[in-house]
C-alpha cells in the first residue's frame, strides 16, 4: 500500500507533536526519542467521542508514514 499524509490537515504543537481533526476524530503524532528500552520515532493515536479508537502497533521512523497510518485508520474507523 502507497501511503501518503495529507499534510495541510497537520497542525504543529507547541510540544512538537502534531494534530489533525478528520471525519469527526481527532488524530495526534507524537516523536519518541530513543531509549535503552525503544527505538526513536513517531506514534499516532486516534480519539473520538467515546475515548481511544485505535493507536500505533509499532514505532515509524518518518512522521508521513505515521500521519498516513494515522489517517487511513480514521477513515476506516469513520464509516
Amino acid at each position: 500500500m502507497d501511503l501518503h499524509a495529507t499534510m495541510r490537515a497537520w497542525q504543529r504543537e507547541e510540544d512538537g507533536s502534531y494534530k489533525a481533526e478528520i471525519a469527526g476524530l481527532s488524530l495526534h503524532v507524537t516523536w519518541h526519542p530513543e531509549g535503552t528500552d525503544a527505538r526513536r520515532g513517531f506514534t499516532w493515536k486516534i480519539e473520538g467521542a467515546g475515548g481511544v479508537v485505535a493507536e500505533a502497533e509499532a514505532v515509524e521512523e518518518e512522521i508521513e508514514v505515521a500521519m498516513a497510518l494515522a489517517e487511513h485508520a480514521a477513515k476506516r474507523h469513520a464509516k
